[in-house]
């Protein structure tokens, strides 16, 4: 498998819309973080965004970005929100690498591609004198399980491992399990928009259970509100 960087070839920013486009529920892409600063932060620091290939095709990617952490579970960000703007706004001089997005094309899920990636990024924090990589991690089958809150859901075990295959890769792979993070993304819309991004018709005020989302959506027809709030895991894996 070989990687290719943005820092090295700028062009590849086409390859990495390309891959994205693919595993996302379609309503993600308008979480507010995701549409102000997303694609910026490629231009910011391409030395972490990462493509993987084999041959002529590409497998999957990874983006990363320097952040500062205080090294305790409570100093953690919410989630990918948080952690995009403090990334964005940095204050401090970055101590830590943290990957927001590792994205394994579906045809080559299994195959052992993602825990070759995190092996990659992995080796390229500590090559930039980064002691922690920090993860909220988007469990692959969570969605599945929608009316579980993720706090249990992330305690799950199958054969003495985390239930969940991406948990199950982090851990093999050395990470501990932090805690949840929520809330990581938010995402408000009017009913209109979120009829849009579904394709379901709301027909009255509650929770409703939508293909990709890890939590329900709460909708509200007297606000003309639809809301969805992620919760994400933080995963910690130490690159000395």
């Amino acid at each position: 498998m070989q990687t290719e960087i943005l820092l090295d070839d700028p062009s590849l920013v086409e390859v990495i819309n390309e891959i994205h486009s693919e595993p996302w529920p379609r309503f993600l892409s308008e979480d507010e973080a995701v549409k102000k600063y997303w694609r910026d932060l490629y231009g910011r620091f391409p030395q972490y965004q990462l493509l993987f290939k084999d041959a002529d095709e590409y497998l999957g990617l990874a983006n990363a970005f320097p952040i500062f952490w205080n090294g305790t579970t409570e100093g953690l960000p919410a989630g990918f929100d948080e952690a995009v703007r403090l990334i964005t706004r940095a204050s401090k001089p970055a101590n830590a690498l943290c990957a927001l997005a590792i994205v394994v094309r579906k045809k080559h899920a299994g195959k052992g591609v993602s825990s070759a990636i995190l092996r990659v990024i992995k080796e390229k924090a500590k090559e930039g004198g980064f002691r922690n990589l920090i993860i909220p991690v988007r469990p692959t089958l969570k969605s599945q399980y929608p009316l579980i809150p993720m706090g249990s859901y992330m305690q799950w075990k199958k054969e003495g491992w985390p239930f969940d295959p991406w948990l199950r890769v982090h851990v093999k792979a050395g990470g501990k399990i932090l805690k949840e993070a929520i809330p990581s993304m938010v995402v408000k819309g009017t009913i209109a928009k979120w009829q849009d991004w579904t394709g379901l018709h709301f027909g009255e005020s509650g929770e409703y259970v939508v293909k990709g989302a890890l939590n329900p959506v709460m909708i509200d027809l007297q606000k003309d509100l639809g809301e969805y709030i992620e919760p994400n895991i933080w995963i910690l894996h130490e690159c000395e």
